[in-house]
Protein backbone atom coordinates (compact mmCIF):
# COMPACT_ATOMS: atom_id res chain seq x y z
CA UNK A 1 0.00 0.00 0.00
CA UNK A 2 1.38 3.40 -0.97
CA UNK A 3 1.95 6.18 1.56
CA UNK A 4 -1.03 8.15 0.27
CA UNK A 5 -3.32 5.13 0.34
CA UNK A 6 -2.21 4.31 3.89
CA UNK A 7 -3.07 7.83 5.02
CA UNK A 8 -6.52 7.57 3.42
CA UNK A 9 -7.04 4.15 5.01
CA UNK A 10 -6.05 5.51 8.45
CA UNK A 11 -8.30 8.55 8.18
CA UNK A 12 -11.24 6.36 7.12
CA UNK A 13 -10.80 4.13 10.19
CA UNK A 14 -10.54 7.16 12.46
CA UNK A 15 -13.63 8.79 10.94
CA UNK A 16 -15.64 5.62 11.53
CA UNK A 17 -14.47 5.59 15.18
CA UNK A 18 -12.81 2.18 14.80
CA UNK A 19 -10.02 3.35 17.14
CA UNK A 20 -12.25 5.31 19.51
CA UNK A 21 -12.81 4.14 23.08
CA UNK A 22 -16.48 3.18 23.52
CA UNK A 23 -16.45 4.61 27.06
CA UNK A 24 -14.60 7.96 26.89
CA UNK A 25 -14.76 8.71 23.12
CA UNK A 26 -10.99 9.27 23.00
CA UNK A 27 -8.35 7.49 20.96
CA UNK A 28 -7.76 3.97 22.25
CA UNK A 29 -4.64 3.19 24.22
CA UNK A 30 -2.88 -0.15 24.50
CA UNK A 31 -3.82 -2.67 25.79
CA UNK A 32 -7.20 -2.59 24.08
CA UNK A 33 -9.91 -4.62 25.79
CA UNK A 34 -13.10 -5.87 24.14
CA UNK A 35 -15.89 -5.62 26.73
CA UNK A 36 -19.23 -7.38 26.18
CA UNK A 37 -22.14 -4.98 25.52
CA UNK A 38 -19.70 -2.03 25.56
CA UNK A 39 -17.14 -2.46 22.81
CA UNK A 40 -13.43 -1.68 22.54
CA UNK A 41 -12.25 0.35 25.53
CA UNK A 42 -8.93 1.87 26.50
CA UNK A 43 -6.85 0.51 29.33
CA UNK A 44 -7.70 3.38 31.68
CA UNK A 45 -11.48 3.02 31.29
CA UNK A 46 -11.25 -0.74 31.69
CA UNK A 47 -9.38 -0.46 34.97
CA UNK A 48 -11.52 2.40 36.27
CA UNK A 49 -14.76 0.46 35.72
CA UNK A 50 -13.25 -2.92 36.60
CA UNK A 51 -14.71 -4.43 33.44
CA UNK A 52 -13.96 -8.04 32.48
CA UNK A 53 -13.09 -8.54 28.84
CA UNK A 54 -10.81 -9.99 26.22
CA UNK A 55 -7.65 -8.41 24.79
CA UNK A 56 -8.19 -7.27 21.20
CA UNK A 57 -4.67 -8.10 20.00
CA UNK A 58 -5.51 -7.89 16.26
CA UNK A 59 -6.77 -4.32 16.59
CA UNK A 60 -3.66 -3.45 18.60
CA UNK A 61 -1.42 -4.85 15.85
CA UNK A 62 -3.17 -2.76 13.20
CA UNK A 63 -3.05 0.41 15.34
CA UNK A 64 0.70 0.03 15.93
CA UNK A 65 1.34 0.08 12.17
CA UNK A 66 -0.46 3.38 11.57
CA UNK A 67 0.60 7.01 11.65
CA UNK A 68 -2.02 8.95 13.61
CA UNK A 69 -2.62 12.71 13.22
CA UNK A 70 -1.71 14.73 16.31
CA UNK A 71 -4.79 15.72 18.30
CA UNK A 72 -3.67 19.35 18.09
CA UNK A 73 -4.10 19.43 14.29
CA UNK A 74 -6.96 21.91 14.79
CA UNK A 75 -4.51 24.46 16.24
CA UNK A 76 -1.88 23.99 13.53
CA UNK A 77 0.05 20.74 14.00
CA UNK A 78 0.38 18.79 10.73
CA UNK A 79 2.42 15.90 12.13
CA UNK A 80 1.40 12.27 11.70
CA UNK A 81 3.06 10.07 14.32
CA UNK A 82 3.48 6.35 14.68
CA UNK A 83 0.97 5.30 17.30
CA UNK A 84 3.55 4.10 19.83
CA UNK A 85 5.22 7.58 19.77
CA UNK A 86 2.01 9.59 19.72
CA UNK A 87 1.67 10.24 23.46
CA UNK A 88 5.23 11.58 23.77
CA UNK A 89 4.71 13.87 20.78
CA UNK A 90 1.41 15.28 22.05
CA UNK A 91 2.80 15.97 25.52
CA UNK A 92 5.51 18.13 23.92
CA UNK A 93 3.61 19.48 20.91
CA UNK A 94 4.14 23.21 20.43
CA UNK A 95 0.54 23.53 19.20
CA UNK A 96 -0.80 22.39 22.56
CA UNK A 97 -3.00 25.20 23.87
CA UNK A 98 -1.96 26.39 27.31
CA UNK A 99 -3.10 29.20 29.63
CA UNK A 100 -1.09 32.41 29.96
CA UNK A 101 1.65 32.31 32.57
CA UNK A 102 0.08 35.45 34.03
CA UNK A 103 -3.16 33.61 34.85
CA UNK A 104 -2.39 34.17 38.55
CA UNK A 105 -2.87 37.89 37.79
CA UNK A 106 -6.30 37.27 36.25
CA UNK A 107 -5.34 36.83 32.57
CA UNK A 108 -7.78 34.42 30.86
CA UNK A 109 -5.86 34.06 27.56
CA UNK A 110 -5.27 30.55 26.24
CA UNK A 111 -3.35 29.70 23.10
CA UNK A 112 -0.52 27.88 21.38
CA UNK A 113 3.09 28.43 22.26
CA UNK A 114 4.01 30.36 19.09
CA UNK A 115 1.46 33.07 19.95
CA UNK A 116 2.44 33.42 23.60
CA UNK A 117 5.35 35.94 23.25
CA UNK A 118 3.28 38.39 21.17
CA UNK A 119 0.37 38.09 23.62
CA UNK A 120 2.70 38.72 26.56
CA UNK A 121 4.27 41.80 24.96
CA UNK A 122 0.85 43.25 24.04
CA UNK A 123 -1.04 42.63 27.28
CA UNK A 124 1.74 42.46 29.90
CA UNK A 125 4.25 45.02 28.62
CA UNK A 126 5.12 46.13 32.17
CA UNK A 127 6.53 42.65 32.74
CA UNK A 128 8.81 42.65 29.67
CA UNK A 129 12.53 43.32 30.12
CA UNK A 130 14.73 43.91 27.07
CA UNK A 131 18.53 43.77 26.91
CA UNK A 132 20.57 42.95 23.82
CA UNK A 133 23.35 41.54 26.00
CA UNK A 134 21.04 39.07 27.79
CA UNK A 135 21.55 40.77 31.18
CA UNK A 136 18.44 41.59 33.21
CA UNK A 137 17.80 43.18 36.62
CA UNK A 138 14.68 42.63 38.76
CA UNK A 139 13.91 44.09 42.18
CA UNK A 140 12.17 41.45 44.32
CA UNK A 141 10.47 41.87 47.70
CA UNK A 142 11.38 38.63 49.46
CA UNK A 143 9.23 39.45 52.49
CA UNK A 144 6.02 39.20 50.49
CA UNK A 145 4.36 36.12 48.98
CA UNK A 146 6.39 36.75 45.83
CA UNK A 147 5.18 35.63 42.42
CA UNK A 148 7.15 37.57 39.82
CA UNK A 149 6.81 36.63 36.14
CA UNK A 150 8.89 38.40 33.48
CA UNK A 151 9.55 37.94 29.78
CA UNK A 152 13.27 38.41 29.14
CA UNK A 153 13.90 39.55 25.55
CA UNK A 154 17.47 39.51 24.30
CA UNK A 155 19.36 37.23 21.96
CA UNK A 156 17.08 34.59 23.40
CA UNK A 157 13.55 34.95 24.80
CA UNK A 158 12.85 33.37 28.15
CA UNK A 159 10.20 33.44 30.84
CA UNK A 160 11.37 33.68 34.43
CA UNK A 161 9.11 33.09 37.42
CA UNK A 162 10.24 33.84 40.97
CA UNK A 163 8.16 32.84 43.98
CA UNK A 164 8.40 31.45 47.49
CA UNK A 165 7.82 27.79 48.18
CA UNK A 166 4.74 26.78 50.17
CA UNK A 167 6.59 26.82 53.50
CA UNK A 168 8.35 30.11 52.78
CA UNK A 169 11.90 28.86 53.35
CA UNK A 170 13.10 29.05 49.74
CA UNK A 171 13.00 31.38 46.77
CA UNK A 172 12.12 29.20 43.76
CA UNK A 173 13.14 30.05 40.18
CA UNK A 174 11.92 28.61 36.90
CA UNK A 175 13.51 29.84 33.66
CA UNK A 176 12.14 28.54 30.36
CA UNK A 177 12.75 29.21 26.69
CA UNK A 178 9.47 30.57 25.26
CA UNK A 179 10.02 28.77 21.94
CA UNK A 180 10.16 25.52 23.90
CA UNK A 181 13.43 24.48 22.24
CA UNK A 182 16.30 22.57 23.77
CA UNK A 183 19.39 24.73 24.28
CA UNK A 184 22.82 24.62 25.87
CA UNK A 185 22.43 27.99 27.52
CA UNK A 186 23.36 28.59 31.13
CA UNK A 187 21.71 31.15 33.35
CA UNK A 188 23.61 32.84 36.18
CA UNK A 189 21.44 34.34 38.91
CA UNK A 190 23.03 36.88 41.25
CA UNK A 191 21.42 38.33 44.36
CA UNK A 192 22.82 41.69 45.43
CA UNK A 193 21.86 43.08 48.83
CA UNK A 194 22.15 46.48 50.46
CA UNK A 195 25.67 45.75 51.68
CA UNK A 196 26.85 45.04 48.13
CA UNK A 197 27.47 41.34 48.86
CA UNK A 198 26.46 38.95 46.13
CA UNK A 199 25.08 35.39 46.26
CA UNK A 200 25.39 33.60 42.93
CA UNK A 201 23.89 30.40 41.56
CA UNK A 202 23.95 28.76 38.15
CA UNK A 203 21.24 26.83 36.33
CA UNK A 204 20.23 25.58 32.89
CA UNK A 205 17.45 27.15 30.87
CA UNK A 206 14.71 24.52 30.51
CA UNK A 207 11.78 24.02 28.15
CA UNK A 208 8.18 24.68 29.08
CA UNK A 209 7.47 20.95 28.83
CA UNK A 210 10.37 19.97 31.06
CA UNK A 211 10.50 22.70 33.69
CA UNK A 212 13.40 22.61 36.12
CA UNK A 213 13.52 24.64 39.31
CA UNK A 214 16.34 26.30 41.23
CA UNK A 215 15.96 26.97 44.94
CA UNK A 216 17.72 29.57 47.10
CA UNK A 217 17.57 29.34 50.91
CA UNK A 218 16.03 32.61 52.10
CA UNK A 219 17.61 32.58 55.57
CA UNK A 220 21.10 32.21 54.09
CA UNK A 221 20.31 34.82 51.44
CA UNK A 222 19.26 37.40 54.04
CA UNK A 223 22.34 36.74 56.13
CA UNK A 224 24.81 36.98 53.24
CA UNK A 225 23.32 40.07 51.60
CA UNK A 226 22.02 41.90 54.68
CA UNK A 227 18.61 42.01 52.96
CA UNK A 228 15.46 42.66 54.98
CA UNK A 229 12.86 42.97 52.24
CA UNK A 230 14.06 44.18 48.82
CA UNK A 231 16.84 42.43 46.95
CA UNK A 232 18.21 43.00 43.45
CA UNK A 233 18.17 39.88 41.28
CA UNK A 234 20.45 39.94 38.24
CA UNK A 235 19.99 37.34 35.50
CA UNK A 236 22.66 36.73 32.92
CA UNK A 237 22.11 34.24 30.10
CA UNK A 238 25.06 32.95 28.13
CA UNK A 239 25.65 30.17 25.64
CA UNK A 240 28.06 27.65 27.11
CA UNK A 241 29.49 27.04 23.64
CA UNK A 242 30.48 30.72 23.39
CA UNK A 243 32.28 30.95 26.73
CA UNK A 244 35.87 32.11 26.43
CA UNK A 245 38.41 29.55 27.47
CA UNK A 246 41.31 30.76 29.57
CA UNK A 247 44.57 29.03 30.22
CA UNK A 248 44.09 28.37 33.94
CA UNK A 249 47.65 27.17 34.34
CA UNK A 250 48.86 30.68 33.48
CA UNK A 251 46.13 32.67 35.24
CA UNK A 252 46.73 30.97 38.59
CA UNK A 253 50.05 32.81 38.87
CA UNK A 254 48.25 36.17 38.63
CA UNK A 255 45.67 35.43 41.32
CA UNK A 256 46.18 37.37 44.53
CA UNK A 257 46.26 34.81 47.40
CA UNK A 258 44.29 37.17 49.66
CA UNK A 259 41.40 38.60 47.60
CA UNK A 260 41.54 36.02 44.74
CA UNK A 261 41.33 38.70 42.03
CA UNK A 262 43.84 38.96 39.18
CA UNK A 263 46.77 41.15 40.13
CA UNK A 264 47.67 44.16 38.01
CA UNK A 265 50.54 46.66 38.40
CA UNK A 266 51.85 47.54 40.86
CA UNK A 267 52.40 43.99 42.19
CA UNK A 268 54.29 43.69 45.49
CA UNK A 269 56.14 40.72 46.92
CA UNK A 270 57.75 39.64 50.17
CA UNK A 271 61.46 38.83 50.36
CA UNK A 272 60.75 35.18 49.54
CA UNK A 273 58.83 36.02 46.36
CA UNK A 274 55.15 35.71 47.37
CA UNK A 275 53.20 38.31 45.40
CA UNK A 276 50.14 40.37 46.34
CA UNK A 277 47.95 42.96 44.67
CA UNK A 278 48.25 46.67 45.46
CA UNK A 279 44.90 46.68 47.29
CA UNK A 280 45.83 43.93 49.75
CA UNK A 281 49.47 44.86 50.36
CA UNK A 282 48.76 47.92 52.63
CA UNK A 283 46.49 45.77 54.80
CA UNK A 284 49.19 43.17 55.51
CA UNK A 285 51.93 43.50 58.11
CA UNK A 286 53.50 40.15 57.26
CA UNK A 287 53.29 37.77 54.35
CA UNK A 288 50.38 35.39 55.08
CA UNK A 289 52.25 32.57 53.31
CA UNK A 290 55.62 32.62 55.05
CA UNK A 291 55.21 35.32 57.77
CA UNK A 292 58.17 37.27 56.35
CA UNK A 293 58.20 41.06 56.62
CA UNK A 294 57.42 43.20 53.60
CA UNK A 295 59.69 45.73 52.03
CA UNK A 296 58.99 47.83 48.95
CA UNK A 297 59.99 45.12 46.46
CA UNK A 298 57.86 44.80 43.38
CA UNK A 299 57.52 41.83 41.06
CA UNK A 300 58.44 43.57 37.81
CA UNK A 301 58.61 40.32 35.85
CA UNK A 302 55.02 39.50 36.69
CA UNK A 303 53.96 43.08 36.02
CA UNK A 304 55.48 42.85 32.54
CA UNK A 305 53.50 39.72 31.76
CA UNK A 306 50.18 41.40 32.66
CA UNK A 307 50.30 43.16 29.27
CA UNK A 308 49.17 39.88 27.71
CA UNK A 309 46.23 39.21 30.06
CA UNK A 310 42.59 40.16 29.56
CA UNK A 311 41.07 41.36 32.84
CA UNK A 312 37.41 41.21 33.75
CA UNK A 313 35.82 44.50 34.79
CA UNK A 314 35.72 44.93 38.58
CA UNK A 315 31.90 45.13 38.25
CA UNK A 316 31.56 41.74 36.56
CA UNK A 317 29.60 40.46 39.57
CA UNK A 318 27.00 43.13 38.79
CA UNK A 319 26.63 42.00 35.17
CA UNK A 320 29.45 43.63 33.14
CA UNK A 321 30.86 41.25 30.52
CA UNK A 322 33.78 43.43 29.38
CA UNK A 323 37.29 41.97 29.39
CA UNK A 324 40.09 44.41 28.65
CA UNK A 325 43.86 44.76 28.65
CA UNK A 326 45.31 46.23 31.82
CA UNK A 327 46.06 49.63 30.23
CA UNK A 328 42.39 50.03 29.21
CA UNK A 329 40.81 48.76 32.42
CA UNK A 330 40.83 51.91 34.58
CA UNK A 331 39.24 54.06 31.88
CA UNK A 332 36.45 51.55 31.35
CA UNK A 333 35.74 51.02 35.05
CA UNK A 334 35.40 54.79 35.57
CA UNK A 335 32.41 54.88 33.20
CA UNK A 336 31.22 51.26 33.36
CA UNK A 337 27.39 51.22 33.03
CA UNK A 338 27.23 48.66 35.86
CA UNK A 339 29.24 50.81 38.29
CA UNK A 340 27.13 51.46 41.41
CA UNK A 341 26.64 55.05 42.56
CA UNK A 342 25.13 56.41 45.77
CA UNK A 343 22.35 58.94 45.54
CA UNK A 344 23.99 62.40 45.62
CA UNK A 345 21.54 63.60 48.30
CA UNK A 346 23.13 63.20 51.71
CA UNK A 347 19.94 62.01 53.40
CA UNK A 348 19.21 59.20 50.90
CA UNK A 349 20.75 55.70 51.07
CA UNK A 350 19.79 54.59 47.53
CA UNK A 351 22.52 53.04 45.36
CA UNK A 352 22.16 52.29 41.67
CA UNK A 353 23.83 52.25 38.27
CA UNK A 354 24.55 55.39 36.25
CA UNK A 355 21.41 54.93 34.16
CA UNK A 356 18.95 54.56 37.05
CA UNK A 357 20.35 57.25 39.39
CA UNK A 358 18.74 59.89 37.16
CA UNK A 359 15.43 58.03 37.25
CA UNK A 360 15.69 57.71 41.04
CA UNK A 361 16.25 61.46 41.42
CA UNK A 362 13.30 62.27 39.17
CA UNK A 363 10.93 59.87 40.99
CA UNK A 364 11.98 60.48 44.59
CA UNK A 365 13.46 64.00 44.77
CA UNK A 366 11.42 66.02 42.28
CA UNK A 367 11.42 69.07 44.54
CA UNK A 368 15.21 69.29 44.27
CA UNK A 369 15.83 68.09 40.71
CA UNK A 370 15.71 69.99 37.42
CA UNK A 371 15.44 67.63 34.46
CA UNK A 372 17.08 70.05 32.00
CA UNK A 373 20.32 71.92 31.31
CA UNK A 374 18.71 75.27 32.16
CA UNK A 375 17.42 76.51 35.52
CA UNK A 376 15.95 79.94 36.27
CA UNK A 377 14.74 81.19 39.65
CA UNK A 378 14.05 84.32 41.69
CA UNK A 379 15.65 84.82 45.09
CA UNK A 380 14.87 87.25 47.92
CA UNK A 381 17.56 89.93 48.07
CA UNK A 382 17.90 92.97 50.36
CA UNK A 383 21.27 94.42 51.29
CA UNK A 384 20.06 95.36 54.75
CA UNK A 385 19.16 91.70 55.39
CA UNK A 386 22.45 90.21 54.22
CA UNK A 387 23.62 89.68 57.79
CA UNK A 388 20.65 87.35 58.31
CA UNK A 389 21.71 85.28 55.31
CA UNK A 390 25.27 84.71 56.40
CA UNK A 391 26.36 81.43 54.78
CA UNK A 392 22.86 80.93 53.38
CA UNK A 393 23.09 77.98 50.95
CA UNK A 394 20.86 76.03 48.55
CA UNK A 395 21.53 72.93 46.46
CA UNK A 396 19.75 71.77 43.33
CA UNK A 397 20.40 68.84 41.00
CA UNK A 398 20.28 69.06 37.23
CA UNK A 399 19.96 65.96 35.05
CA UNK A 400 20.21 65.93 31.26
CA UNK A 401 21.49 63.41 28.73
CA UNK A 402 22.25 61.03 31.64
CA UNK A 403 24.75 63.52 33.13
CA UNK A 404 24.09 64.61 36.71
CA UNK A 405 25.14 68.00 38.13
CA UNK A 406 24.81 69.71 41.49
CA UNK A 407 24.20 73.47 41.56
CA UNK A 408 25.17 75.09 44.85
CA UNK A 409 24.17 78.66 45.64
CA UNK A 410 25.67 80.38 48.67
CA UNK A 411 25.45 83.92 50.05
CA UNK A 412 27.13 85.83 52.83
CA UNK A 413 27.12 89.51 53.78
CA UNK A 414 29.47 90.50 50.92
CA UNK A 415 29.13 88.04 48.03
CA UNK A 416 26.86 85.56 46.30
CA UNK A 417 28.49 82.36 45.01
CA UNK A 418 27.51 79.76 42.39
CA UNK A 419 29.27 76.45 41.81
CA UNK A 420 28.31 73.53 39.58
CA UNK A 421 29.81 70.08 40.12
CA UNK A 422 29.69 67.13 37.72
CA UNK A 423 28.52 64.18 39.81
CA UNK A 424 28.03 61.58 37.07
CA UNK A 425 29.26 61.71 33.49
CA UNK A 426 27.85 59.68 30.64
CA UNK A 427 31.25 59.84 28.92
CA UNK A 428 34.42 60.22 30.93
CA UNK A 429 36.16 62.57 28.47
CA UNK A 430 33.34 65.16 28.43
CA UNK A 431 34.09 68.66 29.76
CA UNK A 432 31.21 70.93 30.81
CA UNK A 433 30.84 74.70 31.26
CA UNK A 434 28.23 76.46 33.35
CA UNK A 435 26.89 79.98 32.79
CA UNK A 436 25.44 82.12 35.58
CA UNK A 437 23.33 85.00 34.34
CA UNK A 438 21.82 87.80 36.48
CA UNK A 439 18.71 89.32 34.86
CA UNK A 440 17.23 92.74 35.53
CA UNK A 441 13.53 91.90 35.31
CA UNK A 442 12.71 95.59 34.80
CA UNK A 443 14.79 95.45 31.61
CA UNK A 444 15.12 91.71 30.70
CA UNK A 445 17.73 92.45 28.04
CA UNK A 446 20.07 93.81 30.74
CA UNK A 447 22.10 90.86 32.01
CA UNK A 448 25.29 90.13 33.91
CA UNK A 449 26.83 86.84 32.74
CA UNK A 450 29.88 84.84 33.76
CA UNK A 451 30.96 81.30 32.85
CA UNK A 452 33.41 78.74 34.22
CA UNK A 453 34.27 75.05 34.03
CA UNK A 454 32.14 72.66 36.03
CA UNK A 455 33.95 71.16 38.98
CA UNK A 456 34.91 67.49 39.35
CA UNK A 457 36.11 65.82 42.56
CA UNK A 458 36.30 69.07 44.52
CA UNK A 459 35.79 69.06 48.28
CA UNK A 460 33.32 71.42 49.94
CA UNK A 461 36.01 73.66 51.44
CA UNK A 462 37.59 74.39 48.06
CA UNK A 463 34.37 74.59 46.07
CA UNK A 464 33.47 78.22 46.82
CA UNK A 465 37.06 79.46 46.58
CA UNK A 466 37.19 79.01 42.79
CA UNK A 467 33.59 79.41 41.70
CA UNK A 468 31.62 82.23 40.06
CA UNK A 469 30.82 85.05 42.48
CA UNK A 470 29.28 88.52 42.33
CA UNK A 471 29.50 91.28 44.96
CA UNK A 472 26.13 91.86 46.58
CA UNK A 473 26.32 95.62 46.03
CA UNK A 474 26.48 95.01 42.26
CA UNK A 475 23.61 92.52 42.41
CA UNK A 476 21.57 95.17 44.21
CA UNK A 477 21.38 97.18 40.98
CA UNK A 478 19.72 94.19 39.28
CA UNK A 479 17.20 93.62 42.08
CA UNK A 480 13.53 94.41 41.60
CA UNK A 481 11.22 94.86 44.61
CA UNK A 482 13.69 93.13 46.90
CA UNK A 483 14.15 90.13 44.56
CA UNK A 484 16.71 89.25 41.93
CA UNK A 485 16.57 86.65 39.17
CA UNK A 486 19.38 84.42 38.00
CA UNK A 487 19.72 81.47 35.66
CA UNK A 488 22.19 78.59 35.37
CA UNK A 489 22.86 76.93 32.04
CA UNK A 490 25.16 73.95 31.44
CA UNK A 491 26.77 73.19 28.12
CA UNK A 492 29.40 70.84 26.79
CA UNK A 493 32.71 72.30 25.72
CA UNK A 494 33.24 71.66 22.03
Amino acid sequence: MSEGSLVQFTDKLLSENIFTCAACDKLLTIPITLVEDVGNVCNECCRHNDWPGLPNTKLQMILKELKIPCKFHTTGCNERIMFENLRDHESNCKFHEKPCLMSHMGCEWKGVQRNFPSHFVEYHSDNVLTNQFNIFVIDVNIEEATNVTKLLKGKQECIIRIKKDEIGDYLVYTICDVKNTECNNDCIIKHVGQNGNCVETKCKISTLNDIQVTKINLAALRQMTDASDMITVQIKMSNSNDCKEFDEKILQYFECPVCKTLMKPPIYQCKFGHSFCSNCRPKLEKCPNCRALFGTTRNYSLEGLTAGISYSCMYHHLGCEETLMVNELDKHEAICPFKPYPCPLDDCSFRGTHSNIGKHLDENHKDRVIAADFYKTTVEFRLEQMIDFYNYQQKFYMVFDENIFRLSFKRNSDYSFWAVEVLRKKHDDSVFIYDIGIIDMRKPDRKLIRCDLCFTDTNCEELFKKCILFPNNILASYACNGMFTYYCQIRKRQ
